[in-house]
């Protein structure tokens, strides 16, 4: 290669060294002072260009023209080495060049170069294919083949990356022009994402186009892409670039609730939250795959939700956590309240829907609204405390529906602990966990339990007056001062009750009748109970 020396202005130097050689003029061969510089004559007396000449111990290069040659980088048979203002060839330090295209995109203003021992310049290899990392005071750099310092983002085959898209290409970052130093660990970049589209993206908006991401890289130096890595003792999530992704991330494309979800904190913090609870927004996709809309996300409305031991989102079950229990809907919402849940076969939940009404007879079009219609279709009721609380409660609870207030009893104890109560306990009538009472207007009002034709479960309330208008008689004769609307020994009516059926009275505190031979309701009917069974219905004339 032909020897030719690059006579630049230097900006700044790390360390130059000074060192202050002296040179001795001979009379025809050597150094001689001429025009206010060195040259140096050969043994033929001839002044000598284009080579390195030593004084002491220092190397000196004589230019083109035949002068020492100072402040300049000289490119040697493919190799770089850099004379200082004393000529005296510089090693172990950096300099920096100034850059003749700085201005244009993406050139710096200047450029960095590193000498080694022996004054060579790192370099790339003509024919490098892979990024050549130089270990310099315990920190690692790249140079490109002409043997300047590469910085920002760095391909795997060594080469820098301009441009928009650089973040998406890069696999190395190597700081600014005057760092250089490969980046290993955590690192906090500006970058410009174009094809950032809110409305298509988990956490969109979240950010815009314009983006300040968190990017981790490996002890390699190599940025971590699409992957969960443990670092430090917990778990974070990267995508395809290598951005950190923060709060909600799920492993669908095309995501929908039914899909596996986990969250990573917000976009300061990024650690996946593993078995353990988060009060978040849901994310616009958390939601059923047919919904247009997700109210919670659209409000801004917070809510609990806990992470499983892998990370997974808890859905559409019941969970204890630290001995308490508590229920998940499919999209992961911790539930609170008075709940109608229903399992299949498994015991796996499959619905899980709230109370509006307490009688189908209040809202007879949607009878999956009424705590009658939803125990009647199979669902348990349940009760998991209020606001915050979350956590399944068992025994006597008092829980709101429809603006009132009502007594419950929910199972304390084996494999139906926390169903509310539909059975016949403590001489009064549970359904759905409901106790069954008379209001204050009614008085009495009779409650059906059993089968009806057999097949379902249920516990009917009806005041007196529909009681007879279903069962009873109205056209009985008047006899002895009273008119007998109901009496099943005597035939009188549609008895209903079959095998295993049964019939009570219960007063206003929800007790069963047992025995009364006057129990008068409101709408004056007189009913007599022997040993909790119905007698007679009468009224009197």
């Amino acid at each position: 290669m032909r020897k030719q020396t690059k006579l630049v202005a230097v900006l700044a130097a790390a360390a130059l060294l000074a060192i202050g050689a002296t040179m001795t003029s001979f009379a025809a061969t050597g150094w001689a002072e001429e025009d206010g510089t060195w040259v140096y004559y050969d043994s033929d007396g001839i002044k000598v260009s284009d080579e390195w000449k030593k004084s002491g111990n220092n190397w000196f290069y004589l230019d083109e023209d035949g002068y020492l040659a100072t402040d300049a980088l000289i490119e040697d048979d493919g190799n770089y080495y850099y004379v200082g203002a004393d000529g005296a060839m510089v090693s172990n330090q950096w300099i920096a060049i100034e850059n003749e295209d700085a201005g244009d995109d993406d050139e710096p203003a200047q450029w960095w170069y590193y000498f080694q021992a022996n004054g060579k310049a790192y370099k790339a290899s003509d024919s490098a294919t892979t990024a050549s990392w130089k270990v310099i005071n315990g920190k690692k750099y790249v140079f490109d083949d002409e043997a300047r310092m590469l910085f920002g983002w760095i391909d795997d085959a060594g080469a820098r990356v301009t441009g928009d898209t650089a973040w998406q290409d890069g696999v190395y970052y190597a700081g600014d022009e005057n760092d250089g130093a490969q980046t290993v660990g955590w690192k906090y970049l500006d970058i410009l994402d174009e094809a950032w589209d809110p409305a298509a993206e988990v956490n969109g908006e979240l950010f815009d186009n314009d983006q300040t991401r968190w990017f981790s890289f490996r002890a390699n130096g190599k940025k971590l892409t699409d992957t969960e890595k443990s670092i430090n003792g917990k778990k974070y999530r990267f995508d395809e670039y290598g951005r950190m992704i923060p709060e909600w991330f799920s492993t669908a494309s095309t995501p929908s609730q039914s899909d596996d979800w986990y969250y990573y904190g917000d976009p300061e913090d990024g650690a996946r939250v593993t078995k353990g609870w988060f009060k978040v927004v849901p994310d616009y996709f958390l939601k059923p795959a047919a919904d247009t809309k997700n109210d919670d996300y659209a409000d801004g409305n917070a809510s609990w939700y806990y992470s499983g031991s892998d990370g997974k989102l808890v859905k559409a079950t019941f969970k204890t956590i630290n001995g308490k229990k508590y229920l998940f809907n499919e999209g992961g919402k911790m539930q609170s309240g008075l709940k109608a849940v229903l399992t299949d076969a498994a015991g796996d939940v499959v619905g899980i829907k709230g109370i509006d009404y307490v009688n189908v007879a209040d809202y007879p079009s949607d009878p999956l609204k009424t705590l009658e219609g939803l125990v009647q279709a199979g669902y348990s009721i349940y009760y998991f405390g209020g606001g915050e609380d979350g956590s399944q409660k068992t025994g006597r609870q008092t829980a709101s529906i429809d603006g009132d207030d009502y007594t419950f009893t929910f199972t304390k104890s084996g494999s139906d602990k926390g169903k509310g109560l539909t059975k016949v306990e403590d001489n009064k009538v549970y359904y759905g966990g409901l106790l069954q009472t008379a209001g204050t207007d009614d008085k009495y009002v009779v409650v059906f339990t059993g089968t009806v034709n057999a097949t379902v479960s249920e516990a009917t309330k009806k005041s007196i007056s529909k009681f007879v208008d279903a069962y009873g008689d109205r056209t009985q004769p008047v006899a002895s001062g009273k008119k007998i609307v109901y009496e099943p020994t005597a035939g009188i009516g549609s008895d209903p009750i079959l095998a295993g059926d049964q019939y009570y009275v219960i007063n206003t505190a929800g007790t069963i009748i047992k025995s009364k031979s006057k129990a008068k309701d409101g709408d004056e009917y007189i009913v007599v109970v022997e040993n909790s069974e119905i007698k007679q219905i009468y009224q009197e004339y």
